[in-house]
């Protein structure tokens, strides 16, 4: 689900267990939230941001865009 997550993760040359260790969550947390079963909360996206060095309204589009297609019943065709 989160293929612009795990890009740029893989671009950043960064694993799962070391930007988890980063932000300071699981790393079964992490592949939870880079594979779409699991949403991080805002402070968590926020150091998920961070440790990417991206803006935070980037990750705030992958994560919680994706999230209001799925509560509204899916992907317009």
């Amino acid at each position: 689900m989160r293929i612009r997550l795990a890009m740029l993760r893989e671009g950043a040359n960064i694993t799962q267990t070391q930007i988890s260790q980063c932000v300071g969550i699981s790393q079964g947390y992490y592949s939870d939230i880079e594979c779409g079963v699991r949403c991080p909360s805002p402070q968590v996206a926020k150091r998920i941001a961070a440790a990417l060095g991206i803006p935070d309204n980037d990750i705030f589009g992958v994560f919680y865009a994706e999230e209001q297609i799925k509560r509204s019943g899916g992907y317009a065709k």
